[in-house]
């Protein structure tokens, strides 16, 4: 199948879906529950992906105790990826509609269900899938966290061409040092930047302002692009209208910092035009902290569709 469709959708619609699955993660986070919650009284099925090396701590037992009370099925992931083919088998239908909640979701695990379906050429005409996931509320609290090096998202068999400059698309966090480390690590000819505003508390963008002053004051304004948190449709948009004048030119890396639509919405990208990279900084193992809901969930309603 092929990406045919992205939509945004309100939040106030997000339960006005008929899915045939519910698909979530057992997490520790307080906020890992709010989405399934809405949907209670959804009789789909409904399947709680859990690492078997997962921390368990805050919230984690209390999660469990959620999905096993309403019947999910937890599902061990004891490899980098969930089974794929093995969570579907027994749903035989032309057209399938899925609900993924993201929140507590790796990159790589809802990068690999779109390429399942991106690549899937056998089971279905449609998957309509819903993706959602619960922000989480702004600390405030400043993180000592610095980048060891920048790893390739995934290995590809696209050789860099030598000959191109490259231009970076970084995506901006509040944190501080840490978008200047990566750019003086990749050393791009070219630099975009992304940030969410409006994000959900103004507290956010200005962190996101402060903490990347000096970077932001090197970048010429029109490479300073803001994006709607809320809204992947307009962000896929974007980057579709910023990487396309480039793919002659420039080698292409995306380095999606910030917010998880926006890594979400770079996977897509990245489905679509593969030879536009993602990579992602390298930290210390970072400390276990619980992040408590805050604000209306983010929805994506994303098409794959036969290509025939």
């Amino acid at each position: 199948m092929e990406l045919s469709a992205i939509h945004h959708i309100e939040p106030s619609k997000l339960i006005d879906f008929e899915a045939d699955i519910f698909i979530t993660t057992l997490g520790y986070e307080t906020r890992c529950t709010t989405i399934a919650r809405l949907f209670e009284d959804n009789p789909c099925r409904k399947i709680a992906l859990s690492r078997t090396d997962h921390p368990k701590e805050f919230s984690f037992y209390e999660n469990r105790a959620y999905y096993q009370e309403q019947g999910y099925e937890i599902v061990p992931v004891e490899t980098k990826v969930p089974e794929i083919d093995s969570i579907l088998k027994n749903l035989h239908k032309e057209s399938i509609n899925i609900v993924f909640d993201c929140t507590s979701m790796s990159q790589r695990w809802y990068y690999e269900f779109f390429r399942w379906f991106s690549e899937n050429q056998d089971g279905y005409s449609s998957a309509n899938l819903r993706f959602v996931y619960t922000m989480a509320c702004y600390e405030g609290m400043d993180s000592l966290r610095k980048v060891k090096r920048i790893k390739e998202f995934l290995k590809t068999d696209i050789k860099a061409n030598q000959k191109k400059k490259k231009a970076l698309i970084l995506g901006l966090g509040h944190e501080k040092n840490i978008c200047e480390s990566i750019y003086k690590m990749v050393q791009p000819d070219l630099l975009y930047l992304y940030y969410a505003d409006p994000p959900i508390v103004k507290e956010f963008v200005e962190k996101v302002f402060v903490n990347n002053h000096a970077l932001i004051s090197e970048t010429s304004i029109r490479n300073l692009i803001s994006y709607p948190i809320r809204n992947g449709q307009t962000i896929y948009q974007s980057l579709i209208d910023t990487i396309l004048p480039l793919r002659n030119d420039y080698t292409i890396t995306l380095i999606p910092q910030g917010p998880k639509i926006f890594s979400v919405v770079a996977m897509l990208v990245h489905i679509g035009y593969p030879d536009a990279t993602i990579s992602y900084p390298v930290f210390k193992k970072p400390p276990t902290v619980d992040r408590r809901p805050c604000g209306e969930p983010v929805v994506l309603d994303i098409l794959f569709e036969s290509e025939d």
